[in-house]
């Protein structure tokens, strides 16, 4: 045999070989790092591809949720954030008993008399700081702002027995102190839980000057 036959005989085997080897190989012809593409609508995603590309713009565009706003509480009816006065300035008239009480939406601070209600003013004022008169000692009473009631002519401020102070810590009305009885005048101090809103009533048979707290 010469050897033209031997390399006819060896080509068919030389590329029956290599088409085997090529077969075995197949992923080869790709290029390296290169991943299959995620379907569109495919749910699931890699954390890890989320974190390198950045916040969808969806995310990005959701604006931060704002605080629920809280609702105002309503007065009751008839209460005014005002201060008020009236009574009767010319008939003196003596401070017979003093009370306070508790209702729904409200706190009640009455004063009772022998005679005519006498001239009274009730006042707001910030904060809980008041002077004892005549003295001028100054005194802190409990809650964040004050009201004062004032009167004149009380006619029996020299025998006053009636109580001088209460501290019942109510919701709005936390204590009650008499801060002047000197030379016809009275006047009373309260301690209010809140900024102060009134309603003053004038009732009869006993005469009494009622002044109902509120807060806004």
């Amino acid at each position: 045999m010469n050897r033209l036959s031997i390399r006819s005989g060896l080509l068919p085997v030389v590329a029956l070989s290599l088409a085997a080897a090529l077969a075995g190989c197949g992923g080869v012809s790709s290029p390296r790092g290169a991943a299959s593409p995620t379907p569109w609508n495919s749910a699931s995603s890699s954390p890890a591809v989320a974190e390198s590309s950045g916040p969808s713009p969806a995310a990005t565009a959701k604006p931060a949720s704002s605080p629920t706003a809280q609702p105002t509480p309503q007065l009751p009816s008839g209460f005014a954030c005002a201060d008020m006065s009236g009574g009767n300035e010319q008939t003196p008239s003596g401070v017979e008993a003093v009370r306070v009480g508790q209702h729904d939406g409200y706190d009640r601070f009455v004063l009772e008399f022998n005679g005519p209600i006498p001239a009274y003013a009730v006042r707001r004022q910030s904060g809980t700081t008041f002077t004892e008169d005549p003295r001028g000692t100054q005194i802190t009473l409990s809650g964040t702002n004050g009201v004062s009631v004032v009167l004149h002519p009380i006619d029996n401020w020299t025998s006053y027995t009636s109580p001088t102070a209460f501290k019942p810590d109510f919701q709005f009305l936390q204590e009650a102190r008499l801060i002047q009885n000197f030379e016809g005048y009275q006047q009373w101090a309260l301690g209010i839980q809140g900024t102060p809103c009134i309603h003053v009533t004038e009732l009869a048979s006993p005469s009494r000057l009622v002044v109902d707290i509120a807060v806004q």
